[in-house]
Formats: structure tokens, sequence, C-alpha cells
């Protein structure tokens, strides 16, 4: 073989995603990249190619305007009930549910249909391996602050809702271009919108880099991992409550079909979401989701109109009913 002749596509992969020479500190949007070609590679043994990792910061309104024709849309949570988006577009997934069923990737070109809960939960897994592998790589990075501790939260069907979810004022969307298969023939994209404000853990300091360093932090994130799932995986039950009405136990008695029990001005906008006792957890607003009835949570336990907190509900007394 000739000296001019092409590059192997191994050669090609081996240089993915991998900062240029005499760069000693690739970007998080790189650091991503990497992420996503060691989980396909360990995980899936597929081989991925990043052609491009770009970091971009948009407005909530802007992040619609990015997603592709048929992609999957994963909400994904971090710390401080942040809320993100991992976008994976038709060829990505079809590239993940492929070599996960039939051990192989198809053509360049893939069908065209709209993701379904199946999708999501066989790309879930993979999806919080690519985020928790690229926060290992950024443990000394200061963007840990706003890329770490993201995992999967949900599946979302329809992009509307994206107005709702995503509340912050700015975001950083990491890009990723990349090809699938040994022979690379098949493109896709896959985009990671996270809160510009970091609410994560500090990067770790860049002293403790030593062998012994590296295994007490891997044990550290498996203990950490282990608990996470522990206390997230047990059952809390909550219940939204409009308002809380006395009456003398003879009319509560006398109550029937029918009755009209008079409730609180503007119960709607400051319904109680309480916990066993009843403790009072949060407030909510009355609303409806793709024709359902639903509980808007606003931040922290304080009235929403005046500011003021409201006491712990009272126990009825024996002579008092509740409806």
């Amino acid at each position: 073989m000739s000296e001019h002749a092409p590059e192997s596509v191994l050669k090609r992969k081996a240089g993915a995603g991998r900062a240029a020479a005499g760069d000693p500190a690739p970007t998080p949007a790189r650091l991503f990249g990497q992420a996503f070609a060691k989980a396909a590679q360990e995980m899936l043994k597929l081989a991925v190619a990043v052609d491009d990792a770009t970091e971009t910061r948009v407005s909530a309104a802007e992040i619609p305007e990015l997603l592709p024709d048929r992609a999957l849309l994963a909400v994904i949570e971090g710390p401080g009930e942040g809320l993100g988006l991992a976008v994976l577009s038709a060829e990505t997934l079809a590239s993940l549910i492929e070599i996960q069923t039939t051990g192989r990737i198809g053509g360049a070109d893939v069908a065209a249909r709209r993701p379904t809960r199946t999708d999501a939960a066989m790309s879930a897994r993979f999806l919080d391996r690519v985020l928790g592998t690229a926060e290992t790589l950024l443990a000394s990075d200061p963007a840990l602050t706003w890329a770490g501790g993201f995992r999967y939260a949900s599946f979302l069907e329809d992009p509307r809702p994206l107005a709702l979810i995503l509340e912050e004022p700015a975001y950083r969307v990491i890009a990723l271009a990349l090809r699938f298969g040994a022979e690379a023939a098949r493109q896709g994209t896959l985009l990671i919108a996270l809160p510009a404000a970091g609410r994560g853990a500090a990067p770790a300091p860049r002293g403790g880099t030593g062998p012994e360093s590296a295994k007490d932090a891997a044990a550290a994130r498996v203990w950490s991992d282990r608990i996470e799932a522990a206390v997230m995986g047990a059952g809390a039950d909550l219940e939204a409550v409009l308002d809380r009405v006395r009456l003398p136990l003879a009319e509560v008695l006398a109550l029937k079909p029918g009755a009209m029990l008079t409730l609180s001005k503007g119960v709607l906008s400051r319904l109680r979401v309480e916990g066993r006792g009843p403790r009072l957890i949060g407030y909510g607003r009355l609303g409806q989701c793709q024709g359902s009835y639903a509980v808007r949570l606003l931040v922290g336990i304080e009235e929403p109109e005046t500011g003021a907190a409201l006491p712990e509900p009272a126990e009825p007394g024996p002579a008092a009913g509740q409806a």
C-alpha cells in the first residue's frame, strides 16, 4: 500500500473526538463525543466516529428550532431538579435499536417513523452511560457544575410541552455529528441541552491523579450511584389538595350527591401538594396535560399569591368534617 493511500477506517475512528495535537484541554463538547464513542463501543460493540462536537448557548425558545424531524426526545434530570433534553436523530436512534435487535447496522437511509416508548426504553440505559462517562471525563473540569449529574428521566412524545419543561433562561447545547458502523456510512446527530446555570458539584482538584486516587474516585461514584438508585427508586405517595372545609358533624352526615361545598377563593392557583402526615411538600396550579387533569408544581412551599407560608393543616376535631 502506498504512503498516500487513504487512512483506514480504524485509524479515523481512533482519532474521533480526540483533541487536536498540542491541545491539553479538550472542550466539554469533545469530551461528550468521546463519551458517546466509548459507551457505544463498550456497551453495544458499535463503532462510532465523531465528526464534529460543538457547544452553543441558546434560549429555551430556540431549542425547538434545533430538533431534527422524527427525533427521539428524552427529558433528563440533574442536580437541583434541573431539567434538560437529549435528542437522538432518527438515524442515531435507528443505529442504537438495530445493533441491539439484529446485531448490525443497516444502510445509510432509515425508515421514517415516529419514536415510541419502546425506543425510549431501549435507549435510556445507553443515554445514562453516555452522560455518566462524560461526567467522569469532566471530573476535574469546571464544566462539571453544569454538565454533570444528569440522567434519563422520561420520554417526550411531542415537542409542544417543551415550553413548560424547559424553564431556564439559557441552555448550553452540545451537538455531536456522528457516523455509525464499520464503514461509517450512516450519519446521525445527538443534541444535549443542559441548563446554562450549573447547580452541580464543583470539580475535584487536579492534584489527585494517581492510580489510588482514580480507584477511590471510581469506588465513590459506584457507591453514590447505588445509594441514589436505592433512594430514587423508593415510592412516595403525594396528594393534591384543592381545599379543606370544616363542617359540623350533622352537616357532614347530611351530605348527599349534588350538595354544594364552598371552597376558598383562588384554590385553583394555590393547590397544596402534600405527603403523608399530611406534610406540606409545595404548591401547584391545577391544569390539563394531554386531556387529563394535571398539577403544575411551583418552586418552594410559599403561598404563590402572598409569598407567606401557609400553616400546616390541622387534624379535624371530633365534631368537624373534611371535604
